[in-house]
């Protein structure tokens, strides 16, 4: 195959020799090389690890590559006339030739972290771009890739333990995250095996605690789960999970981070006992501290949504009640945010207010942090209708007491 002029792609190039591979084959690595050229460095030169990765050979077997070599033997053909060989980068249809190599290599146990970065690099190299991959669908890919996350033993499922995370399980939710499969492709891997992708995703978020992306990456993968699935897939959900999503949440990584997991809590706690379980799990005040710190509108927008929810269960409004600057932060937020927030903000305190209208201190606590007279500027604002309604029917429940007090407008005492 010496003497081409026409253009290489450049997996056909032995890393060794820099040539055209005439015999290819696969090392322990994954990496392939020309089988003279690596019989060479292992043999002759008594090289006991890979050229490329530096790793130590434990098992020096030459596993021919006979994809790659059928693909490089068709071109050899129709360029035959040519002179010289150059390496370059694949044409358009090369990568999904290449494609179709990595598709078969990723069957082979000792291939596979291999095949999955380098479909996850030409995935990265051709978004945008679907014309130059046509051998495999994204949604085809998905199942694919699914199943090394499904198959991957994990703690819980129940065989391994420890906090490291199997490097192929890495490999496998980074590229699910670049896959944009159909709403039904999605929907049935998700739901296959009674949820087994969905609890695979959850056990990633528990207990890999120590590798903040993968866990990233499976909550993003979640979110967009939750979306498509039936409720059932939603309401089994375990404390351990719903403690470890607000331990995300908490700890502020990312803005992205944090609106993934409010997503992922807003899709969730309608149903099962999901409110009940975030509740124990210490979600609102970890909300309400953040609501404090913050006033990007979208945050605060879904933090509150997710409050008004837990609110709806009496030990959410006991919680939100207990702690020291729930109402205040709240109230604080009306006018600060949002038209959307305002009316947030005053559905939450209309929850919350509604059960506690037998408690003077609530009512009182609600005046002296500027509540009450928010509530009155609502009623007076350009607001929406159903938000003042609202308003109205707060202001509706202690209207006798605080209208006796002198911080209450003046233009609303009776």
């Amino acid at each position: 195959m010496d003497g081409f002029d026409h253009r290489a792609p450049s997996y056909f190039i032995c890393p060794i020799s820099l040539q055209v591979m005439k015999d290819p084959v696969t090392i322990y690595t994954g990496m392939t090389f020309d089988r003279e050229s690596i019989q060479k460095w292992l043999f002759s030169y008594k090289k006991i690890t890979c050229p490329i990765t530096k790793q130590p050979l434990s098992d020096f077997r030459l596993t021919p590559n006979s994809n790659l070599l059928r693909l490089i033997q068709s071109w050899s053909l129709q360029n035959a006339s040519s002179s010289t060989t150059k390496f370059v980068e694949p044409e358009p249809n090369d990568h999904d030739a290449l494609m179709k190599v990595l598709l078969e290599e990723i069957k082979q146990p000792h291939l596979q972290v291999k095949s999955l970065r380098k479909i996850k690099s030409l995935i990265q190299e051709n978004r945008g771009d679907s014309s130059r991959i046509t051998c495999i669908s994204d949604d085809g890919l998905f199942s694919l890739v699914a199943s090394f996350v499904v198959k991957t033993e994990l703690p819980g499922i129940p065989q391994i333990t420890g906090n490291d995370t199997p490097v192929i399980m890495n490999e496998a939710v980074s590229l699910l995250c670049l896959l944009r499969p159909s709403d039904e492709k999605l929907k049935m891997v998700a739901q296959n095996e009674n949820g087994l992708l969905i609890d695979s995703l959850c056990l990633i978020i528990t207990q890999y605690l120590s590798n903040l992306q993968i866990r990233i990456q499976a909550a993003l993968l979640l979110k967009s789960i939750f979306k498509v699935v039936d409720g059932i897939y939603k309401d089994g959900l375990r404390v351990e999970f719903l403690e470890s999503i607000t331990e995300i949440l908490k700890d502020q990584i990312s803005k992205h981070g944090s609106l993934t997991v409010l997503a992922i809590l807003m899709e969730v706690l309608s149903y099962g006992k999901n409110k009940e379980k975030a509740i124990k799990g210490g979600l609102i005040p970890v909300l309400i501290e953040l609501l404090a710190e913050d006033n990007e509108r979208h945050l605060c927008e879904m933090m509150l949504v997710v409050l008004e929810k837990l609110c709806q269960k009496a030990e959410g409004r006991a919680a939100f009640v207990a702690h020291p600057a729930g109402i205040a932060v709240v109230s604080s937020k009306i006018f600060k945010v949002s038209h959307i927030g305002d009316d947030k903000s005053i559905s939450l305190l209309l929850c919350v207010l509604r059960f506690c209208i037998s408690s003077g201190e609530v009512a009182r606590e609600f005046m002296e942090v500027g509540g009450v007279t928010k509530i009155c500027l609502v009623i007076q604002s350009e607001c929406n209708s159903r938000t003042k309604e609202k308003a109205r029917e707060i202001l509706g429940f202690h209207l006798k007491t605080w209208n006796k007090t002198p911080c209450f407008p003046s233009f609303f005492k009776a």
